[in-house]
């Protein structure tokens, strides 16, 4: 009884990390568009922006810790500080 309690407590974690990311990434990346938008360097802007499209097409198909993470290169890029959700 004790490990089917253990794994229903971990399967439910990883649902609710899976979820709060799945939420997360449109909004970190739209922090870093919002960044980009107000770029100068076009260069390191065009950099961001493909970052930014890696970031997206990561969230689509549902790799959201790998969206996150894109998103934070991209924003690095871009020099934009994100604002993460707090869990």
């Amino acid at each position: 009884m004790r490990k089917v309690i253990a794994v229903v407590a971990v399967v439910a974690g990883v649902a609710f990390a899976g979820a709060a990311f799945a939420n997360e990434c449109p909004l970190l990346i739209k922090q870093v568009n919002d960044g980009i938008a107000k770029m100068s360097d076009t260069k390191k802007a065009d950099e961001a922006r493909k970052l930014v499209a890696e970031a997206e097409k990561l969230h689509k198909e549902g790799k959201h810790a790998d969206s996150v993470k894109k998103a934070e290169e991209a924003a690095k890029a871009a020099g934009v500080t994100l604002q993460h959700k707090k869990m």
